[in-house]
């Protein structure tokens, strides 16, 4: 007579699975490149755009146009594509290699499995990014002032606002590149997706709209809304910040309950 031995369910925790997720997401070296890369262009393109307006590199400072802030943290648009990719990453290369199958042997119920994905993902790039801003911020200021040039400060007006909500766009950007991932299961489709939605999308609203409803429409594309709570004095075209957040977070939100249904419901 033989006993069969029956997983003990009862064990799995939320921290385990979560644990688990940060192991898989650390382990993948593509992973840490990634996340290395979106922070370090953050931090880089922060820095010459600071030390342009402060006068250290170039020969004026109106080599580079826009406020101390915008400067300091000019390598936004940059990290939000790598950071998008990331996102897409730690989702599409559990398809293909099949390591999915293996999570959801160890841990049947898949929301709980999905919902660690998305914590982990966001607490990863909010801490790496925010580092990074923040670094980007305070280096940048210090370079503005080599030119003596009046520089800004986290008590300021908006400041402190736009340096966190630059990590919260970040980390919001990779939620989205997770939930398209898990979406399409591909790489080439999401990053396609994620690119057209971020950066095609502004350009052809631009060119296509009428003039006279063109910021009222393009104000609700998430690179714009976004635009609304990480830059200290947003544009009289965009939302005000609080709107702004509201939008971004509907952007990110609604794909991820999509991809939540999705990941529960189909095979893996």
């Amino acid at each position: 007579m033989t006993t069969q031995l029956v997983p003990n369910l009862s064990r799995i925790t939320m921290r385990g699975v979560m644990r688990s997720e940060w192991t898989k997401i650390r382990s993948v070296r593509s992973n840490m490149v990634t996340l290395a890369a979106a922070a370090g262009i953050l931090l880089c393109i922060g820095l010459i755009f600071s030390a342009m307006v402060g006068g250290v590199i170039g020969s004026t400072q109106t080599d580079v146009e826009g406020d101390t802030i915008g400067a300091a943290l000019a390598g936004i648009q940059v990290a939000q594509l790598i950071i998008g990719v990331l996102g897409v990453l730690v989702i599409t290369s559990e398809y293909s290699t099949g390591m999915i199958r293996t999570s959801l042997t160890s841990v049947p119920s898949r929301i709980p499995v999905f919902g660690a994905k998305v914590v982990v993902l966001a607490v990863t790039t909010l801490v790496a990014l925010g580092a990074s801003a923040f670094v980007a911020f305070f280096a940048g200021q210090a370079l503005i002032a080599s030119g003596d040039i009046a520089t800004a400060s986290l008590g300021d007006p908006g400041v402190l606002r736009a340096v966190i909500g630059s990590a919260v766009f970040l980390a919001g950007t990779a939620l989205m590149g997770l939930a398209v991932g898990a979406l399409l299961r591909s790489t080439a489709g999401a990053i396609s997706v994620l690119f057209g939605v971020i950066f095609l999308l502004p350009a052809l609203g631009t060119i296509m709209l009428p003039a006279g409803s063109r910021d009222d429409v393009l104000q609700y594309l998430p690179s714009i809304a976004g635009s609304s709570f990480t830059s200290v004095a947003p544009e009289a075209s965009i939302l005000s910040p609080a709107a702004g957040a509201a939008v971004f977070a509907a952007w990110v939100v609604v794909p991820l309950l999509a991809a939540a249904v999705a990941f529960k419901r189909r095979a893996a």
